[in-house]
């Protein structure tokens, strides 16, 4: 058996215009206590001195026995970026990193030490926190899937986008793994949702491993685009392009007539109706409520919120209900 060291770390890091924090995050994997690591850093098309940045730290990389390998592709999004790392990987392990966010020093030692105890993982998630740009040395948020007590259904709750969490830096697979779910080493293109792209073959039918300690930061920036403020078309644009997305995945994988295209048109409904009480649209939640009730789906929250939407009086009573609720579980 290989000693722990002996294996290799492969990270794929796509960045577009980072040169803000990318000195930060090369520091960062310099830091790690675990040393056998092959960065690939791919330059998405950036227009400062990320290019710069990258390769002023090639040899400080060597010099530590560390491999950072800087490839450059014109503007394409962060799949395609992924999709360059993913053809010349060789790593025992995988991660795959946003530029911006900050792994805890022990965070790739502790899972390669985790998946080589626990063979039957094909790959494992650390807890994480939220912290933001200005303060990172304060949690405001926990990053963390509670693991289940019975059967993990992890695949069905990434798509339902229940009790699960899509910020990479908490994740490692073995190699083998990501090979036999992604054969041709590449994942759908396109410009949002890498992270499900790579997380639905990868957890399909393959077992995942928790550390239940904080080894990851996930830093929020104020020039974020989800934290911009959004119209309503916007929003309800964006679902549809993120649901065509996880159909497209669903079918790269051959569940093209599975159980699972019926979760994902519920979940849409259903957010495209949450969304109309939230912007205030009355006749998109009639219209959504319909949709839920014609397809044996809605429930008595739904019909709840329907009427806190439709009338003002109800609305306050729920507002308060839900209030209270809120205190109680803080307690």
């Amino acid at each position: 058996m290989l000693k722990l060291e002996e294996k290799k770390v492969s990270i794929i890091t796509p960045c577009y215009n980072g040169e803000e924090f990318a000195e930060r995050f090369f520091e960062n994997i310099l830091e790690q206590s675990y040393s056998n690591i092959e960065l690939i850093f791919v330059n998405d098309g950036s227009i400062d001195r990320t290019e710069e940045i990258a390769k002023s730290y090639i040899d400080r990389f060597e010099e530590q026995g560390r491999k950072l390998i800087y490839i450059y592709q014109d503007n394409a999004g962060q799949a395609e970026a992924m999709n360059q790392g993913l053809k010349i990987f060789t790593g025992d392990y995988l991660m795959w990193t946003d530029s911006d966010d900050i792994l805890h020093k022990d965070n790739i030692m502790k899972k390669v030490h985790f998946l080589e105890e626990n063979p039957d993982c094909a790959f494992c998630m650390c807890y994480g926190q939220a912290v933001h740009e200005s303060d990172l040395s304060t949690k405001i948020d926990d990053l963390r899937r509670v693991p289940p007590t019975g059967e993990d259904n992890f695949f069905e709750d990434i798509i339902l986008e229940k009790n699960a969490v899509y910020t990479p830096g908490v994740y490692m697979a073995r190699s083998s793994a990501i090979l036999e779910a992604l054969p041709d080493r590449k994942i759908v293109s396109s410009r949002i949702g890498q992270n499900w792209q790579m997380l639905m073959p990868l957890s399909y039918g393959r077992k995942c491993g928790y550390i239940k300690e904080i080894l990851f930061s996930y830093v929020v920036r104020e020039d974020s685009h989800s934290r911009q403020e959004k119209s309503l078309d916007e929003v309800i644009a964006k679902l549809h392009r993120h649901n065509d997305l996880i159909k497209e995945v669903l079918v790269s994988m051959g569940l093209e007539n599975s159980k699972y295209m019926d979760m994902l048109k519920d979940k849409l409904v259903r957010k495209e109706f949450d969304n109309g009480y939230f912007y205030k649209d009355k006749a998109l939640m009639k219209e959504k409520y319909k949709e839920l009730r014609d397809m044996g789906r809605a429930s008595k929250r739904d019909t709840l919120i329907l009427w806190s939407g439709l009338c003002p009086v109800v609305d306050g009573a729920y507002s308060v209900f839900k209030s209270a609720k809120k205190a109680y579980r803080s307690r």
